[in-house]
C-alpha cells in the first residue's frame, strides 16, 4: 500500500512491538496490543521533529500549561517559589553567555511550575512528552541564539508568570504562561512562513 520494500515494513514493525504497540505472533503475524493509562503516559520517543510539530506541541502547552500556572498559583509552597527562582538564576546565567541555547534552564523553569502545581498525573502527562518537549523547546530558542533583546524578553516572560504564582493570582499566573507560549508561537509561525517564501523563491529562481 505505501510503494515500498519489506525491509522498511519490517523495521517499522520492530520499532512499534519493541514500544510495545503491537505483538508479534506465531506465523509471522502482528496484533495491536491493548492500549492502557500507562502506556499513553510512557515517554515519547521521536527523533525528529519539523516546525509543524513544535507548533502543533505549542497549541498543547498553551492549553496544559496555562491551566497548570493556574494549579500553582493556589497550591505552590515556599519552597516551590524557591525552586522557580533557582530556575530563573540558571536562565539569567545562560542568556549571559552568548553561544547558550538555555533550553534545559528553559525547561527547569517550566518543571518548577508543574511541580507547584502538586498533581502528580498533570506531572507524568508533561513527562510522557518529553521527548519531544524538549527538542521543540530547543528548536524554538536555537532561533534566539546571539540576539540578547529576545533572550531577555523570555527571562522577563518567566519573571511574571513567576510572581504571578508567588501572588497567588491564579488568572494572572495563567494569562502570562499564555502571553510566554503565544510569543513563542508567533516567532515560529513567522520562522515558518519565512522559510516557505524563501523556497518558493528559490523553487521560482531555478525555473
Amino acid at each position: 500500500m505505501f510503494g515500498v520494500s519489506r525491509t522498511p515494513v519490517r523495521e517499522a514493525l520492530s520499532i512499534l512491538e519493541a514500544s510495545g504497540m503491537i505483538k508479534s505472533t506465531q506465523g509471522g503475524g502482528s496484533v495491536v496490543q491493548p492500549v492502557s493509562i500507562t502506556n499513553l503516559m510512557e515517554e515519547t520517543t521521536l527523533e525528529m521533529v519539523d516546525i509543524d510539530e513544535v507548533l502543533q506541541l505549542l497549541e498543547v502547552r498553551m492549553i496544559l500549561e496555562s491551566q497548570i500556572a493556574a494549579l500553582a498559583a493556589k497550591r505552590r509552597s515556599e519552597e516551590d517559589l524557591e525552586q522557580m527562582e533557582k530556575a530563573l538564576d540558571e536562565i539569567r546565567r545562560a542568556i549571559e553567555t552568548q553561544e547558550a541555547i538555555g533550553h534545559e534552564q528553559d525547561i527547569l523553569f517550566h518543571q518548577t511550575i508543574v511541580d507547584a502545581s502538586h498533581n502528580p498525573v498533570l506531572k507524568q502527562t508533561i513527562v510522557g512528552i518529553s521527548n519531544l518537549y524538549y527538542k521543540a523547546v530547543k528548536f524554538s530558542l536555537t532561533k534566539n541564539v546571539g540576539f540578547y533583546k529576545k533572550r531577555k524578553q523570555v527571562l522577563e516572560e518567566h519573571i511574571a508568570i513567576k510572581d504571578a504564582v508567588a501572588r497567588r493570582d491564579s488568572e494572572a499566573a495563567s494569562e502570562a504562561m499564555l502571553i510566554h507560549l503565544g510569543n513563542a508561537r508567533k516567532k515560529l509561525e513567522k520562522y515558518r512562513d519565512q522559510q516557505s517564501k524563501n523556497t518558493r523563491t528559490e523553487a521560482h529562481s531555478r525555473d
